[in-house]
């Protein structure tokens, strides 16, 4: 008898939630459900929204409104991608679609009718991938919404798709970075009606982040992908006619031989046409060093200790015939790798510099794990510290590293082929998603009580930056997180017992950074290439 009463119960709770969950948005109302968080919290979900509409190549526009209201209990497709095999890389999976500009909002409550709005901070998640892979379903809320916090995630285009800059008004570049500040336009506008506080919504000088001569790549993928590269006109016209996953398809052919940068083979450009419509017309290392910054927020720099762990990288560690690939071809390779081909005055005797530095001359299974060390730094700890040098000008800096070896490590997957001795290494890159979220990749779920108890502590450490501008939720002996500048660029590291601790530049990076510092300037130096002016 109490059983059933307490099933009526049940269900007639759950059947009013239910009931409360259309909601009015810009362009339509949506109807949503509720799902259970990580400590059995009910939560209200949305999926699918549409954000933006565009055409191929083409910056995006509102989507068009709808009158009924909308089915938002689904994920939207994700843009179009392969999903990479890391064990067989024959065997790829396209997945998605152009129409993929779509969002995810996740709230613990809703705004009441005839009652006085409570609004909650609001998360905005940029989903990673090295710009060509992942999207928003990967990305489960549960944990966050253990929290009084509203959380967006979203869809946005991806690689070649999302990049292609032609220098004209059919393919001005930075389509993806377009497609962001539309689905920020749109949380803006209508995060209040599911609960969100507009007014809290919360490294720039990565040098693999910008492209600097977009005409000589999409020539370069015009010729892989079979189109003529005579003209724009014809490239462009060509581009347009192909299906989806013959360009992606193509896209990942591009590194097969190692002789291209792996981080971004298309990423953000300079736009020289509709500049009142343009989402970069300077350098961005140019508008940082000297202060010509529209928005200037708090920002914490965030970083795991072996940030350089990436699954390409555990290829070459793993497989010694691309170790003897790259000492071959290593003059070749290791400038486009490293993105110095451009900006080095000699980059061979760079070249020769890095590989003294880091392997002694010679790339093998005993040295191997360097290169974990070598992009480390050069895409991550560096350029993290560079913009950390300018930034706290402007605005609050606090630079945390991760060490924290998880139970589920991103290290554990990308190794598991390892023949050499491989160790599971601190805080891989990756490894501080799986913080926040069930990531699919390394870890269906947190089960481990040391992994849990982190799990908390760093989400409510991020919800306190989002509340107040300032990480002031820390643990352990660190009271008090001060700002980057002030600790003489210090800050914390989580360490490999979870605890909280102060750090500052140690010896390895002093050594590191003789070494990289001319690098550095000459990628501030950089011109970039106009490519409303070059001719094909």
């Amino acid at each position: 008898m109490v059983r059933g009463i307490l099933s009526v119960l049940s269900f007639l709770v759950v059947t009013l939630v239910q009931a409360d969950q259309i909601i009015s948005t810009s362009f339509g109302k949506v109807q949503g459900n509720i799902a259970i968080s990580r400590d059995e919290k009910i939560f209200h979900q949305f999926l699918g929204i549409p954000y933006a509409k565009a055409e191929r190549f083409q910056a995006p526009v509102n989507p068009d409104p709808w009158n009924d209201v909308r089915d938002a209990t689904k994920h939207g497709p994700v843009c179009p991608q392969i999903i990479p095999n890391f064990d067989d890389e024959a065997s790829k999976v396209f997945l998605g679609s152009e129409d993929c500009l779509n969002l995810n909002v996740f709230s613990p409550k809703l705004p009441l009718p005839d009652q006085a709005k409570v609004l909650l901070p609001v998360m905005v998640w940029f989903h990673g991938g090295g710009g060509d892979v992942d999207g928003a379903m990967n990305y489960d809320p549960q944990y966050y919404m253990d929290t009084d916090i509203v959380l967006v995630t979203f869809n946005a285009r991806l690689g070649f798709l999302g990049y292609l800059n032609l220098g004209n008004e059919f393919a001005s570049g930075n389509q993806r970075l377009k497609d962001q500040v539309l689905m920020l336009k749109w949380v803006q506008e209508n995060i209040e009606n599911f609960g969100g506080d507009p007014a809290r919504d919360g490294s720039p000088l990565m040098p693999h982040m910008f492209i600097r001569n977009p005409i000589q790549q999409a020539k370069r993928y015009g010729e892989q992908v079979g189109c003529p590269v005579e003209s724009k006109e014809g490239l462009l016209e060509c581009l347009k006619g192909k299906r989806p996953e013959d360009l992606v398809l193509s896209f990942h052919r591009w590194d097969a031989d190692l002789t291209e940068n792996e981080f971004l083979k298309f990423g953000p450009s300079l736009e020289y046409t509709s500049p009142e419509n343009a989402f970069m017309i300077e350098s961005p290392f140019l508008s940082l060093s000297e202060g010509r910054i529209s928005n200037k927020v708090p920002w914490i720099t965030s970083l795991s200790f072996n940030s350089g762990f990436l699954a390409y990288t555990s290829k070459i560690i793993t497989r010694p015939s691309l170790q003897q690939k790259l000492n071959t071809n290593i003059l070749k390779v290791l400038p486009r790798y490293l993105d110095y081909e451009v900006t080095a005055k000699d980059p061979d005797a760079v070249t020769r510099k890095i590989m003294e530095h880091y392997f002694n001359g010679e790339i093998n299974a005993t040295n191997a794990y360097q290169l974990v060390n070598l992009i480390t730094y050069r895409y991550f700890t560096g350029p993290s510290v560079n913009s950390g040098d300018y930034y706290p000008d402007h605005a609050p800096t606090y630079a945390l590293m991760n060490k924290y070896v998880l139970s589920n490590s991103v290290s554990k997957t990308f190794g598991a082929s390892c023949t050499f001795g491989f160790r599971v290494v601190e805080g891989a890159n990756g490894d501080e998603i799986s913080f926040q979220f069930p990531w699919p990749i390394n870890n269906p779920g947190i089960n481990k009580s040391s992994d849990y108890t982190l799990s908390k502590n760093f989400i409510q450490l991020l919800i306190s930056f989002a509340e107040t501008g300032k990480p002031t939720k820390t643990w352990g002996e660190i009271k008090s997180w001060l700002p980057y500048h002030v600790q003489k660029r210090g800050g914390v590291t989580i360490e490999n017992d979870g605890s909280l601790q102060g750090h500052s530049i140690s010896k390895e990076y002093i050594n590191s950074h003789k070494l990289w510092a001319p690098m550095f300037k000459n990628d501030l130096a950089a011109e970039f290439e106009n490519p409303a002016e070059e001719s094909f």
